[in-house]
């Protein structure tokens, strides 16, 4: 770890190998990980992406622990990995949506099925599953990437994919913490506001964090706002955050954030910058920059800037970084 602004940051690259550039990058700045997307995985052959996977880990410092190299495989529609890679197709619909014994088997044996195989080819976290609960018919940046329309279906549902998952060595990330399934805006286009009640937030969309935090060592949070808890995104919210995934519901893991260039939040770069020193001084211990290099060293350059001047965002810094290194001590 190079200090605690590398280690919070999970990176991006563009292709499919290193270019010279971005091995110099993961070198020299030792950020925390990398999110791969269908632009670094061959088509044509998927597990070639294992030799990407491997000169990544190669720029580790001695010492170091493993990188995070993520990926979204949802299932579905949302899969960065092609066929042949184990789909079973959106989550709404695996197993006709039932709860029963043999649905919940077939889930584990799914999960387990995707862990063993992203694994393989040198994966170690799975942005899954996703826990909103699909209240709006409109949601279509949702929609049937949830595994239900109702608390009661999501979480034993999501919960056996995930366990197969993990116990194939794939860590998973609930999300979108507190619920976006409510949401009439991409959050990719643009600020989604989730305009529901301080109790329906607690008894519905949180229900199935609530239920599931203690299984997994990721949430992320989502770019929507939600005027009960806050006027601002809940990935810069520390009412968010730190009062209620923290503090009411006991979450003590890694909270990583969404993809920083989405459409929710200001692009402009020196607002931008602003956004992530908001993001970290809020309780965000993983910040995603999912495309362009010079926005990942202009991640870097903010933080440090800022933990420089100021001796409390140096602590919330601080300890975001140790959070997220003592994760990756437990990446396969």
């Amino acid at each position: 770890m190079k200090d605690a602004a590398s280690a919070v940051l999970i990176a991006a690259v563009e292709g499919l190998s290193l270019t010279p550039a971005e091995e110099r990058f993961f070198k020299e700045e030792s950020p925390a990980g990398v999110t791969l997307f269908r632009r670094n995985i061959p088509q044509d052959r998927y597990p070639d992406v294992a030799q990407l996977n491997d000169a990544l880990q190669a720029t580790r410092p001695p010492g170091d622990p493993r990188l995070v190299i993520a990926v979204d495989q949802e299932g579905g529609r949302v899969s960065r990995l092609p066929s042949p890679f184990p789909n079973l197709g959106p989550a709404l619909k695996i197993a006709d949506g039932k709860v029963d014994l043999d649905s919940i088997c077939v889930l584990l044996e799914y999960g387990r099925a995707v862990g063993v195989e992203l694994s393989r080819i040198g994966i170690n976290v799975n942005f899954a599953p996703v826990l909103d609960i699909l209240t709006e018919p409109t949601n279509h940046a949702i929609g049937d990437r949830t595994f239900g329309t109702e608390s009661w279906q999501i979480t034993p549902r999501a919960h056996a994919f995930l366990t197969g998952m993990q116990g194939a060595g794939v860590l998973g990330c609930l999300k979108h913490f507190p619920g976006q399934g409510d949401a009439k805006v991409d959050t990719h286009l643009g600020t989604a506001e989730i305009d529901v009640s301080l109790q329906t937030l607690w008894h519905r969309e949180m229900m199935p964090f609530r239920e599931m935090y203690l299984s997994c060592p990721m949430i992320m949070i989502s770019h929507s706002i939600f005027p009960a808890l806050c006027e601002k995104e809940a990935s810069r919210s520390s009412i968010i955050i730190e009062d209620w995934l923290r503090g009411r519901i006991g979450f003590q893991g890694v909270v990583v954030s969404d993809d920083l260039n989405m459409g929710a939040l200001p692009q402009d770069l020196i607002d931008w910058q602003e956004i992530l020193i908001e993001c970290v001084a809020a309780g965000c211990d993983a910040l995603l920059v999912c495309r362009h290099l010079d926005r990942c060293y202009a991640a870097l350059h903010a933080l440090r800037r800022e933990s420089a001047k100021s001796p409390s965002f140096r602590v919330m810094l601080e300890r975001s970084a140790g959070r997220v290194t003592s994760m990756r001590g437990k990446l396969v």
